[in-house]
């Protein structure tokens, strides 16, 4: 039995040499592929962490300067992060920000560019944080329609995010500045029902108590 087991194992190997032979070419351009792909994907690799590196290097530079020289000398270094590495997570941060500074200056208009452009970011806790700060922004340059419409997309398209208190506490208030106050009544009170004890609920119980007179 063994040897019936040998001489099947020494038929199949002298087949596959056989094989080997007629399909020598293909087998070496194969194996040659083999190596060119996964020599590819490990500069790939390696390229991609470099990148990764050195954006982020170039972030926290920009935090530098942004810190030490001035906002005018602070945008400039965020706007060279951008140009050099588009589309990576420090760029996006670094964007986020600048919208965010602007933002706290009052400077309401340009914020509401910045956070736009931010909708698109690949990264989706970047587009997370555009959305309602948009909705924020755009809130305060009295574009009460357009701030109503981002933070209600929002809501229904991240049910389960992070940033629903301050969505929904955001929506009641460009509700109320609009002149609807039923629907701000209503928000307002899903906010005190769904997050009573967040610093969103303990306002939204005044505002309830302010509206309902």
């Amino acid at each position: 039995m063994e040897n019936t087991n040998q001489e099947s194992l020494s038929s199949y190997v002298s087949k596959l040499i056989d094989v080997c032979k007629v399909h020598k070419t293909g087998l070496i351009i194969a194996v040659l592929l083999i190596a060119v792909i996964g020599g590819g994907w490990g500069l790939y690799s390696s390229h991609k962490e470099k990148v990764l590196q050195n954006s982020w290097a170039q972030f926290h530079n920009a935090q530098v300067v942004l810190l030490t020289q001035g906002q005018a000398q602070g945008f400039a270094a965020i706007d060279q992060l951008n140009a050099a590495y588009p589309n990576t997570d420090a760029a996006y941060y670094g964007r986020l920000m600048q919208a965010d500074l602007l933002f706290t200056e009052e400077n309401y208009a340009q914020s509401v560019d910045i956070y736009k452009e931010l909708l698109s970011a690949k990264n989706p806790h970047v587009r997370m944080i555009a959305a309602v700060s948009l909705g924020a922004a755009q809130q305060a340059v009295k574009e009460y329609a357009a701030s109503i419409e981002t933070l209600q997309d929002f809501i229904k398209n991240n049910p389960s995010s992070f940033a629903l208190p301050q969505a929904y506490f955001t929506l009641a208030l460009s509700q109320e500045l609009s002149g609807d106050k039923t629907a701000a009544l209503e928000t307002y009170k899903k906010v005190l029902e769904d997050y009573t004890k967040t610093y969103f609920g303990v306002f939204a119980k005044d505002k309830i108590n302010q509206l309902s007179k």
